[in-house]
C-alpha cells in the first residue's frame, strides 16, 4: 500500500474523531466511516488509531474488561466510565501530574514517565433512570 493512501486514510481516521467530539471505541469510528468510505476496512482504521496515537494526535482510554476508547488529543485529563452504559465521559477534576512524583518517591526502583486513573460509576442519565425505577 503506497503512503499517499496511508495519509489520505490516517486523515479520514483522525477527522472522524474531532468529529465526534468525545469518546469512540475503534468499531465505533470504523461504522461511521465505512457509512461514507465503504472501502475503508476495519484493520485500516485500527492501523491508522494506533499511528494517530503514536503522533500524539489521539488519546487511547484503556479500560479494563472493555474495549479502549478514542478521542482527539487534548490536554492531559481524567475519565469517568458509567458502570450501568458503558460510556466514557471527561472528568471536571484539574490534573495532577506530582502525582508522577509521588509514585517514584514511593518505589525508587522504577522510573515512571506516565499515568492513567480512570473513575468509575453512574452518569447522569443512568442514574435518573435508576433514581426514577426506585421510587
Amino acid at each position: 500500500m503506497n503512503s499517499t493512501r496511508n495519509t489520505l486514510q490516517r486523515e479520514i481516521v483522525l477527522q472522524e474523531i474531532c468529529q465526534i467530539q468525545g469518546h469512540a471505541t475503534a468499531d465505533m469510528i470504523y461504522d461511521k466511516i465505512h457509512e461514507v468510505h465503504p472501502s475503508v476496512s476495519k484493520a485500516t482504521v485500527y492501523r491508522n488509531l494506533r499511528a494517530l496515537e503514536k503522533q500524539g494526535k489521539v488519546m487511547r482510554i484503556e479500560v479494563p474488561d472493555g474495549a479502549d476508547y478514542f478521542e482527539s488529543k487534548k490536554q492531559e485529563h481524567y475519565h469517568i466510565k458509567c458502570t450501568c452504559c458503558g460510556r466514557i465521559f471527561d472528568a471536571s477534576l484539574p490534573y495532577m501530574p506530582q502525582l508522577l512524583e509521588l509514585e517514584q518517591a514511593a518505589d525508587k526502583d522504577f522510573s515512571f514517565s506516565a499515568y492513567t486513573l480512570l473513575f468509575e460509576g453512574l452518569c447522569p442519565y443512568c442514574k435518573k433512570i435508576k433514581t426514577n425505577k426506585s421510587e
